[in-house]
């Protein structure tokens, strides 16, 4: 239903910040991480409890896992990846990506269904390897994977190793998909979809537009890079040419946070409140935290928000996604509200729609009492899972391009989001 506003709606954004941007032709790993051990080979790109690796150590290393999987692996099967929040776990993601293989990424401590068990070969760090053997898997960890690649020089899909030009690597004939084909299956709302190498990085650059993020600075995230939320922030940080602190929830995330001084904290609202709640933890602010980025799906409780700003001097941001879209709407560090979840990222086109018909609704978003947030950006999903059934679910919840997230929002006269239902 329509509401009545006395003022005008003025949306408002921030300073500085293009609404609308590019998404580079490149793959992942040139951007992510060739073009960083060129320029910083020594800067550590990636930091975990029991690894520091540089940046011209990590391409090596995502180079080998790569020729490993494209010289052992059958095209015509995925390979599945298992690990938790770990620097060997990021290189086995990224090598995986890198191969033009089809990777199946998993979370450890989630259902391993049937589609895991038709992949030709499993990588995981010790805490997925477990989960991906318990299903047959021929199953590896980063060292044991480079020690496979073959030491002739090829890279992978027998193209010429090292740096690539984006659009045809190998600068001849090229095997690897297209970059708008279905590389990376992640866990959705609405069952398992495939990412692109175009999705992935569009996600990325608007996100790292709209917070500002710059190089040569930390991030700490507690998701495992095996999941969206944490794929994002792998591809966010890496882009920008960051150190990425990878650890999990509670005592190692909160040692993390005082020993390497991240600016930026990814965590979801529930792991940062064990992490970094307490009154006894030392506040990460206290070591040039710039804010705490909380991930939700949904409405959450602001005073849950408002405990966990002070680990960064009062900055706690939200950020709202899911698999299927990337980040949709998220708070700006120059403004923001603690009960609000923020407005739109760039690229990121978000119409209010009818909650029952998911058909747009033909008024601005501060005209309504509350609408269902459907989104449009190039940072979608691009297939869902038909061996799971799922793509019938994924594509069944688009009206034309835009995808229906199955959330209810609400919206201020500035154009402030506000998350009341599911």
């Amino acid at each position: 239903m329509p509401k009545t506003i006395a003022t005008t709606p003025s949306w408002y954004w921030p300073d500085r910040v293009p609404r609308v941007l590019g998404t580079p032709p490149y793959y992942l790993e040139e951007l992510l991480v060739e073009r960083w051990a060129r320029r910083h080979p020594v800067h550590p790109a990636l930091v975990s409890s029991d690894a520091r690796t540089e940046a011209a150590e990590l391409a090596e290393r995502v180079r080998a896992v790569a020729v490993a999987i494209d010289a052992t692996t059958s095209p015509d099967r995925p390979v599945a990846v298992c690990a938790g929040p770990t620097a060997e776990g990021a290189a086995l993601v990224l090598g995986a990506l890198a191969s033009g293989r089809r990777a199946l990424l998993v979370p450890p401590g989630t259902t391993t269904n049937g589609r895991v068990s038709q992949a030709s070969l499993g990588l995981a760090d010790p805490t997925g390897a477990g989960q991906l053997k318990a299903v047959g898997l021929d199953t590896v960890g980063l060292d044991d994977l480079v020690a496979r690649a073959p030491v002739d020089g090829a890279g992978p899909n027998g193209r010429p190793a090292g740096p690539s030009n984006g659009s045809n690597p190998g600068g001849g004939e090229d095997d690897r998909p297209d970059l708008g084909a279905p590389v990376a299956c992640v866990v959705g709302r609405y069952g398992p979809v495939w990412h692109s190498h175009h999705s992935l990085l569009a996600g990325a650059v608007a996100l790292g537009a709209f917070l500002g993020v710059t190089g040569q600075t930390a991030w700490l995230s507690t998701f495992s890079p095996c999941t969206w939320e944490g794929l994002c922030g792998l591809t966010v940080a890496l882009l920008a040419g960051s150190t990425l602190v990878l650890a999990e929830p509670c005592e190692e995330a909160a040692e993390a946070a005082t020993s390497e001084h991240p600016a930026w904290l990814l965590s979801s609202l529930s792991d940062a409140l064990a992490t970094w709640g307490g009154s006894r933890r030392r506040r990460a602010n206290d070591d040039g935290a710039r804010a705490v980025l909380l991930m939700v799906g949904g409405p959450f409780d602001p005073d849950e928000r408002r405990a966990v700003a002070p680990v960064a001097g009062g900055t706690a941001l939200t950020l709202f996604g899911m698999a299927e879209t990337g980040v949709v709407l998220a708070s700006h560090p120059s403004w923001y509200l603690e009960e609000s979840v923020g407005i739109p990222v760039p690229n990121m086109h978000v119409v209010p729609a009818d909650p029952d018909t998911g058909e747009p609704i033909s008024s601005m978003w501060e005209l309504v009492d509350q609408a269902m947030v459907t989104a449009w950006s190039p940072s979608l999903a691009v297939a869902g899972e038909a061996a799971e059934g799922a793509d019938g679910r994924f594509a069944s919840r688009f009206a034309g391009r835009r995808f229906i997230t199955g959330v209810l929002a609400a919206s201020d006269p500035n154009g402030m989001l506000y998350l009341v239902d599911e």
